[in-house]
């Protein structure tokens, strides 16, 4: 993970955690405690409960890595996106559902596609034949891409059958990495052609579903849905700004501990400006430089090479004593049990 990434979010919580919890509910019938995927991650099960939880691609990364060590070859995404459904992705999904049209429906569904708790980027092509759309990664996660691919296009079906109905069938699917053991459950699921060692990965459907009518459309309750998507979305997007350039300010000179001061002027506002918006937001500026710390802090232990001194000293801590102790606070663990 480099600085760029840093800048991009990486690190900033903006994730909304429907395939989280859907994953946690998922391990559990698994026989593993959800609790304990959580720990060490600055989240807990019952914050995935939440609806107004948002996590980091950091943490949520993290969360998918562990559940993926506990249940290996077992195609995790596929299940997971088999289980979802057009309200698993909260509003949008029911704004998506007051559309006209399928077509107008995926269009919504990818203006919006921050806000549906997807750790991937789509982009929609469509030409007279085909609708195609594609998957990139938002960040370089190799270990986790086949997952979250898998349980984009799983979903991708269930929400197209939700909407248009079960006749509903993809083209074809295209994946830019190797068939994996369970390749049938691949074409189990979306009966069609599954084509693996592609260059890239793409949910391809014919052009015609695209006219398909939804049999939910109302344009009164679509109209609703799009003025309450906008106040809130807005508000969502405002926090979001806010809270990442106040972390963009403090990880620029995160040894120094900026001040609350420091950070007004830095974002060219009042003391009072700053205070109040982020009153407004439910948040200090306490928990703010916490979380930027601690997200620095776990990044840094993960290489065995630096020390605990060190990564103390890093993050803003003149001694190794009070690191720990507020490690354990913001973790629920020490920082040599996270090595």
């Amino acid at each position: 993970m480099t600085d760029t990434d840093n800048y991009n979010g990486y690190t900033t919580a903006n994730i909304p955690v429907y395939l989280l919890r859907c994953l946690a509910a998922t391990m559990a019938e698994f026989g593993h405690d959800p609790a304990r995927l959580c720990l060490g991650l600055g989240f807990t099960i019952e914050d995935l409960s939440n609806p107004a939880c948002r996590v980091s691609f950091r943490q949520g990364s993290a969360l998918i890595r562990r559940a993926l060590q506990l249940a290996p070859g077992k195609g995790l995404g596929l299940l997971i996106g088999e289980r979802e459904t057009i309200a698993s992705i909260g509003l949008v999904g029911y704004a998506m559902m007051t559309c006209a049209t399928l077509g107008d429906a995926v269009a919504l569904g990818m203006s919006q596609q921050k806000f549906t708790g997807s750790m991937l980027e789509f982009e929609m092509r469509q030409d007279e034949q085909y609708v195609s759309v594609s998957a990139c990664n938002r960040f370089h996660e190799p270990d986790i891409q086949m997952f979250l691919v898998e349980e984009a296009f799983a979903s991708f079906l269930q929400v197209a059958r939700g909407l248009a109905g079960n006749s509903f069938l993809p083209r074809r699917v295209d994946l830019n990495y190797a068939a994996p053991a369970y390749a049938s459950e691949y074409e189990r699921i979306f009966q069609c052609p599954v084509r693996f060692g592609q260059p890239v990965n793409a949910f391809v459907t014919d052009v015609e579903w695209a006219a398909r009518p939804l049999l939910t459309y109302d344009p009164l309750s679509h109209r609703q849905a799009l003025e309450f998507m906008e106040i809130g979305f807005s508000r969502e997007r405002e926090k979001v700004d806010l809270f990442e350039s106040i972390e963009r300010a403090v990880r620029h000179n995160l040894r120094e501990q900026p001040s609350f001061a420091d950070i007004a002027r830095k974002l060219c506002l009042s003391e009072r400006t700053l205070r109040r918006r982020l009153a407004e937001n439910g948040v200090s500026y306490q928990a703010l430089l916490d979380n930027v710390r601690k997200n620095r802090a776990l990044e840094m232990l993960a290489n065995p090479r630096l020390s605990i001194e060190q990564v103390a000293f890093e993050i803003g801590f003149c001694d190794s004593h009070n690191f720990r102790r507020a490690f354990k606070r913001w973790t629920g663990n020490t920082p040599s049990e996270m090595r």
